[in-house]
């Protein structure tokens, strides 16, 4: 190989990749442009070092498909993008603007399992039959009552029945639980919940604690609050998007991350959906962050009365990023979280795939 190039033109300017020389007078679409980058061309080193011969060079992939043809060196300068380069500049500015969507699921994950569990990424966060629900338990507070976390255990069964059945010691009374989760009976998984909680509480405890501290049943954990929660989170973003949808155009990830938190705590937003499109009609909101305020308060407000504060708390600090009091019906809450500051400097940005 005598050279890095051919003479004269390597490709036409349609593919987006100017050649390094042209056949006709240099200045135009060429190295002598000064409005754009091009392909590389000869190097005064030893072909193949930092040209474009050069097998290390990696690839710089945008959020746009033909700009996976920019090349960077290994400490990341750029060399050659063989594009236009104000349209390269515009586009790699647009790329910081991103964020991908598994990397919002998780930071709506931290976020909303500290309010759940009392820690980010609580596996072991449980509550006894306070509220009615036999047991919650886990990242997101699975519980009995609603039918989510007996599912959730199945799923643990049949993924190691040896492993799961070893949670359970002296007292926990496991083939009864197994039984109640095999036939999917939502009041035989209350009824063993509520006895084990009144008679032999500490085995109740250590079970749910042992199911906890497994690494493949965390995985399940993940997964499956990632799959769940995520589709009803697209619904409520197809519904608000139906009422703005200029602002709603691209998902910013407070209002993602908040949307989720929604989701996990309420559900939904359908019967609180005509108090938001009166409002946003009549307020016309000028931002996305102004829409989801509305959206997040509106929600709340269907909440039983002695929840409206803490629902409202929860979801206002997550699109301001720092605590939030909230005083309704005369209750006072303030749900701080001190994983708010991943959202800082990042909520704005989008993501991807919404």
């Amino acid at each position: 190989m005598s050279g890095s190039r051919r003479p004269g033109a390597l490709i036409t300017p349609d593919n987006c990749r100017i050649p390094s020389r042209t056949p006709g007078p240099v200045g135009l679409n060429d190295q002598g442009d000064p409005n754009i980058t091009t392909l590389f061309g000869d190097t005064p080193s030893p072909v193949g070092l930092l040209d474009g011969a050069d097998p290390i060079l990696p690839q710089l992939c945008l959020i746009i498909p033909y700009t996976q043809m920019i090349c960077i060196d290994p400490d990341g300068i750029l060399l050659s993008s063989g594009s236009d380069l104000q349209f390269f500049r515009s586009a790699v500015n647009a790329s910081f603007q991103y964020i991908a969507l598994d990397e919002a699921q998780e930071i709506a994950l931290k976020i909303t399992t500290f309010f759940e569990g009392g820690k980010s990424m609580n596996y072991q966060a449980l509550a006894d039959d306070f509220d009615g629900q036999g047991t919650s338990f886990g990242l997101i507070q699975w519980n009995f009552g609603t039918n989510t976390l007996g599912p959730l255990l199945k799923k643990m069964l049949d993924k190691d029945e040896t492993a799961f059945k070893s949670c359970f010691g002296d007292g926990a009374n496991y083939e009864t639980i197994k039984k109640a989760l095999v036939d999917g009976v939502k009041n035989d998984q209350l009824t063993w919940a509520r006895d084990r909680i009144k008679n032999k509480r500490s085995a109740w405890e250590s079970a749910f604690k042992k199911i906890g501290s497994n690494d493949v049943f965390n995985k399940i954990q993940r997964v499956q609050a990632a799959d769940q929660y995520h589709p009803e989170a697209i619904d409520v973003i197809k519904a608000i998007r139906a009422i703005a949808p200029s602002l709603l155009k691209n998902i910013e990830l407070r209002s993602y991350v908040a949307i989720f938190d929604l989701c996990v705590q309420q559900g939904s937003i359908k019967n609180a959906i005509t108090e938001i499109k009166k409002r946003i009609v009549d307020e016309k909101p000028t931002s996305q962050l102004e829409v989801m305020k509305i959206v997040v308060t509106e929600r709340a407000r269907k909440a039983k009365n002695k929840w409206v504060s803490d629902c409202l708390s929860r979801r206002m600090g997550i699109l301001t990023s720092a605590s939030y009091k909230s005083t309704e019906h005369e209750v006072k809450s303030e749900r701080k979280n001190p994983q708010f500051s991943l959202i800082t400097e990042s909520g704005g940005k989008y993501v991807t795939g919404l």
